[in-house]
């Protein structure tokens, strides 16, 4: 095979941002084995002034033009965030390999779509941080792998940069802010150097009148018992270039302090502290010197092109990463509109899914064609609704393949036990014509008021389900209508935590104290009853706010629980509210109008409670 030094990959880049002109194009010129074959702009008067100033061969008005040309064998994409996951599946799509600037994605589920696309078309994709590609980072990663400084239990990084008088990170619709800008080199490293899976996050943020975190906070759990702090934001004055980074690794036999700003170059150093047997700390500098970290990915890239090594960055690293990000982003309350939300272990739940108790009793099955063709890919049922045989006729005869739709099922209360709910699962399954559920759930605590067993027959269940799990028959495990009293119990010897809580919450029953629970635990409540019956859909007080963004009044109070990150399963008999339920995503309710639905008098509660 070829090595990089005597083989050449031509690039194009798509875009005229700072980060190219300062970093990565000026690092493209130093790289081994790399040709600046084209530039694009969305003017050729600026490609033209970077075709000048930098050597590339060709400057093109226009993205497209770029991508048409046959001889750009690669191309590197720092555009605006939002924008990312359009112009690298067009890339990929016109089979260039792509590096595209960090965050890749805006969330977990574009980024998915964007690493499908690569396979899809026998390209490669990489994220760009170009600092992993350091040899600084190499060493870091090297002594902790060692054992040196024992194991670690303890990470705190920051990323803290300079405020903006207008900038694109300014705009959450582009998104901006500083998690997304600077915090992720922050998770990056974590995740490097800490090979567990994250348990919990908790996290806050200072946001602007526009919502974008000027300076956000996480705290990190990981399964191994380690734990990682971060700040990151833009707060260091107006337009002021400074900066302010460190790291702090601690283990249980030392630890390493850095304070070299992430993506330096040159001569380098960190220092080692390590207890010796009379228990003193005895420091160690380490000097490391790096090149361009920009040559050195643009170089790795090269390297995958025409070696078939494996990109540094990998999609599993990158989806991990992103996975994180969403967590900070929805904990801290910088996330107000979700078309999907991604659980812990990827698997990913419609924002909006169809509640079929009593939907099948009028019009029978073809309720559920109407909901499917309304749009619908999560359909919502359980033992107890007695209509699985319908979805089932109906999922089978629609055409659409199963893996695009999400099906959750759920096993009464008397049927709790290991027997009973692989009996009821193997029902619901033969009944909805599936090899497989994407969401299983326990329906309620408890059969009987008085039933002083209940928890025993739920962790009997509990184990089943886990197993059910493990064996890919179930893509994600969790319970309905527990509450946090509940919850805990089955906590103390569950090995697979639930992942998802299905309760009553609706304005005028929002269950505070049951959501502030599910969010420290990790576990994603969703919203049954979301509507909150007549007494809250036809509420005066909402059809005021109705009138006031020009929806109905079901679009109100679904838009307040997806502003909450909290995905919801409405009923809806005809196919014009179906719709209706699923198009609330052009518009965003205030910040006084979201406290005013939250702190509205109960109303609208069903009366089910699942101690009585």
């Amino acid at each position: 095979m070829n090595s990089v030094s005597d083989a050449t990959v031509k690039w194009g880049v798509l875009g005229t941002a700072g980060i190219a002109a300062g970093c990565t194009i000026p690092g493209m010129q130093k790289a081994k084995g790399c040709v600046l074959h084209a530039i694009a702009g969305r003017s050729l008067k600026k490609a033209e002034s970077f075709r000048e100033r930098f050597g590339f061969e060709k400057a093109y008005e226009g993205y497209e033009a770029l991508l048409a040309d046959p001889e750009v064998q690669a191309v590197y994409i720092p555009l605006p965030n939002d924008i990312h996951c359009e112009w690298v599946i067009k890339a990929l799509k016109a089979h260039k390999h792509v590096l595209c600037e960090k965050p890749i994605a805006m969330n977990e589920s574009e980024l998915k779509r964007m690493f499908a696309a690569a396979r899809e078309n026998g390209v490669i994709l990489m994220e760009a941080y170009a600092y992993l590609h350091s040899p600084y980072v190499e060493a870091l990663k090297k002594i902790v792998k060692s054992g040196e400084i024992g194991d670690v239990d303890y990470i705190d990084t920051a990323f803290i940069t300079q405020d903006y008088s207008e900038d694109f990170r300014l705009h959450k619709e582009l998104g901006g802010g500083g998690i997304l800008d600077v915090g992720c080199y922050c998770t990056t490293m974590i995740l490097s150097l800490i090979d567990s899976p994250v348990s919990y996050v908790k996290a806050d943020a200072e946001l602007d009148r526009g919502g974008v975190d000027h300076m956000a906070s996480a705290l990190i759990g990981f399964e191994n018992g380690a734990r990682a702090s971060l700040n990151a934001g833009m707060a260091l004055g107006i337009d002021s270039c400074d900066r302010y980074d460190r790291l702090f690794i601690h283990g249980s036999k030392g630890f390493i302090r850095s304070e070299v700003e992430y993506n330096q170059e040159g001569d380098l150093s960190f220092t080692v502290w390590i207890k010796n047997e009379n228990g003193e700390r005895i420091p160690r500098t380490v000097n490391v010197t790096a090149a361009s970290n920009y040559s050195l990915e643009i170089e790795q890239m090269n390297d995958c092109i025409l070696n078939g090594a494996q990109p540094h960055v990998s999609e599993e690293f990158s989806l991990r990463n992103m996975h994180l990000l969403d967590r900070i982003l929805d904990v801290s309350g910088y996330t107000d509109q979700r078309r999907s939300f991604v659980l812990d272990n990827g698997v990913e739940i419609p924002a909006i899914g169809y509640g079929s108790y009593l939907a099948t009793d009028g019009k029978g099955e073809q309720t559920i064609r109407d909901a499917l063709d309304a749009g619908y890919r999560y359909i919502d049922t359980a033992s107890f609704y007695n209509n699985e045989e319908q979805i089932g006729e109906v999922i089978a005869g629609c055409g659409i393949p199963r893996e695009e739709l999400f099906l959750c099922s759920k096993v009464w209360p008397a049927d709790l036990g290991r027997e009973k709910t692989l009996q009821s699962f193997e029902a619901s399954c033969r009944k909805l014509k599936t090899g497989y559920l994407d969401l299983f759930l326990i329906h309620w605590p408890k059969d009987d008021r008085n039933d002083e067993a209940w928890i025993d027959k739920v962790r009997e269940s509990w184990v089943l389900m886990e197993e059910l799990y493990e064996q890919g028959r179930v893509r994600a495990i969790g319970l309905s209508n527990f509450l946090p009293h509940h919850v805990r119990p089955l906590l103390e010897t569950a090995r697979i935590r639930p992942m998802v809580d299905q309760l009553e919450l609706h304005a005028g029953y929002m269950q505070e104290y049951a959501l502030a629970y599910l969010e420290k635990e990790g576990i994603l409540p969703q919203a049954w009853s979301p509507l909150g019956r007549a007494r809250v859909i036809n509420d005066p007080r909402i059809a005021k706010l109705a009138a006031k963004y020009k929806k109905s009044s079901a679009q109100i109070l679904l838009r307040y629980l997806n502003q909450r990150c909290i995905p919801a399963i409405p009923k809806a008999s005809s196919p014009e509210r179906m719709k209706e339920n699923m198009d609330i995503y052009d518009f965003t309710i205030s910040a006084d109008d979201m406290s005013f639905l939250s702190c509205l008098p109960e109303c609208g509660y069903s009366g089910e409670h699942p101690d009585f």
